[in-house]
């Protein structure tokens, strides 16, 4: 009795499995066969992109600025937890970053307006992120030197290939002069307004007027970071001695990871 019962439900399953599934020919299979490979296909090309995709834009992040804005101690306590004593760095220096499980390298370029932009060329092509780091204490005294620094990176044609987010951190925001975010991105906005203007005028002095391609923000409007499209421009303030207020660096840090 039991073995009618087992064989009734095996033919009842069969018959419910050919109601459902229509017979496969061999050109069924052969359109299965070739439906297969296209979905493993297109699967393994995706793959490959976002393969290629997160190796040509690199794993770096830059840390950019004046002399003594206070880069080299920020680099420091970021990749080895540590403060150091101020120096004038004359070579580029590198180190880990660390969020959970993935990790970011820095890169400390020196600022000294001899060979920052030398030392720049050699990690750029490099580069995921930029940490560009102002003096909040002396902003108004080297914002010519600042804007030019900032308006020569932006400009630059691997920047603009390679890098999606830049952050502007105010840092020494424990000095009593310290001027707040807000204030300095204004601040720096003029001065790139005025920059464009003046730059606009050697390009024509040299007849190359007509070329448009480094030309920052939008035709006929004052400058503003918002008006740069893809690479997404934000300010925070900091404080890197002694890490006392790091976290909105960090917290940049780890969406990019």
């Amino acid at each position: 009795m039991a073995d009618e019962v087992r064989a009734k439900k095996r033919i009842s399953l069969k018959e419910t499995f050919r109601s459902v599934v229509p017979e496969l020919t061999e050109e069924n299979m052969l359109y299965l066969q070739v439906a297969v490979a296209v979905v493993v296909g297109l699967i393994t090309l995706f793959l490959l992109w976002r393969l290629l995709r997160g190796t040509s834009r690199g794993r770096g992040i830059l840390l950019l600025g004046l002399c003594e804005s206070g880069k080299t101690q920020m680099f420091s306590r970021l990749c080895h937890g540590v403060d150091v004593v101020s120096v004038t760095s004359v070579k580029e220096s590198s180190g880990t970053y660390t969020a959970g499980k993935k990790s970011l390298t820095l890169y400390d370029v020196p600022g000294h307006e001899r060979i920052r932009y030398g030392a720049l060329e050699k990690v750029k092509k490099l580069a995921r992120g930029i940490l560009f780091v102002v003096d909040s204490g002396t902003i108004q005294k080297d914002v010519r030197d600042v804007a030019d620094f900032l308006y020569t990176v932006l400009c630059d044609g691997v920047v603009q290939a390679k890098v999606s987010r830049i952050l502007v951190v105010c840092n020494k925001q424990d000095l009593t002069l310290a001027r707040a975010a807000p204030l300095i991105q204004k601040t720096l906005e003029k001065e790139i307004n005025l920059l464009r203007v003046t730059k606009a005028s050697q390009l024509q002095s040299v007849g190359e007027g007509s070329n448009n391609n480094s030309f920052l923000g939008k035709q006929g409007q004052d400058f503003e970071f918002s008006h740069l499209g893809p690479i997404k421009v934000e300010f925070v303030e900091a404080v890197a001695k002694n890490g006392d207020n790091l976290s909105p660096v960090t917290a940049w840090l780890q969406q990019l990871a």
